[in-house]
């Protein structure tokens, strides 16, 4: 997945990984699905199989599951490294596509990498993606902010950003517990009058920032937000693990 790489000739998705489990199996082959979908890579009929039968490389407590477009099915993992709140944020200009790639998990990811390297490099956790005067994504999470008024937001789907796994799993939480939720363009007068901005992500889980370029952000300290979004992500991991030897695939 380098600088010249189509974006079309694969699609991927990452998730927790634990002795031979996954979280979440079901809706990351559901976007994983769509995506492929987007880009035109024909879903294999016997994916399942497929999927069972890969060899898995690597070591760590992230597992990528990737479809390439002749059919080949790659699983391999990783290890999260991040440390715990509060997170600093770098910002760093969103890669971009064509409208088909947009907001897709496809084989050009080196602009989201080195955005990630960028920001480690500036003594930053993550990198937050901007485009067009507003963030629209993070470099391996999705940012959430609470403003003054009580209003929870996340970056408008408008805006390119990956539709996250984690956040779709949150938002009914976050509402339950009372927070209104509005997708928006996190502009800097929206962050700039946050009370709170936290991030989520399969690796990264549930964190707070206290900063964004050098400037504090929020109260800091963790709020309402973080809270409602920490305990709800633990609470539904513990559910979500599926081996992933026992797929059935019989929902795509």
């Amino acid at each position: 997945m380098g600088e010249n790489t189509p974006a079309d000739s694969s699609v991927f998705t990452t998730l927790r990984w634990d002795n031979g489990r996954v979280a979440w199996l079901d809706r990351h082959l559901t976007r994983l699905h769509a995506h492929a979908k987007r880009l035109e890579i024909d879903w294999p009929s016997d994916f399942q199989e497929r999927l069972k039968s890969a060899s898995i490389t690597g070591e760590g407590n992230l597992c990528r599951i990737r479809l390439s477009r002749n059919g080949q099915v790659d699983v391999s993992l990783s290890l999260s490294e991040y440390s715990s709140s509060p997170f600093t944020a770098l910002s760093q200009e969103a890669p971009r596509f064509d409208q088909r790639a947009q907001g897709t998990k496809h084989a050009a990811w080196s602009g989201y990498q080195r955005a990630r390297k960028n920001a480690n490099e500036g003594s930053a956790d993550i990198a937050l993606l901007v485009h067009d005067g507003a963030v629209v994504d993070g470099d391996r999470c999705t940012p959430i902010l609470l403003d003054l008024d009580g209003v929870a937001f996340a970056p408008s789907p408008a805006g390119g950003g990956i539709d996250s796994v984690t956040l779709s799993i949150l938002k009914p939480e976050i509402e339950n517990a009372g927070i209104p939720f509005r997708y928006a363009r996190l502009t800097e007068t929206l962050l700039g009058r946050a009370a709170e901005i936290i991030v989520v992500g399969t690796g990264v889980g549930v964190a707070w920032l206290s900063e964004i370029d050098g400037q504090s952000v929020g109260k800091g300290s963790p709020g309402p937000l973080f809270n409602t979004c920490k305990n709800a992500f633990e609470s539904a991991l513990g559910e979500a693990w599926t081996p992933l030897e026992g797929f059935d695939g019989n929902d795509l």
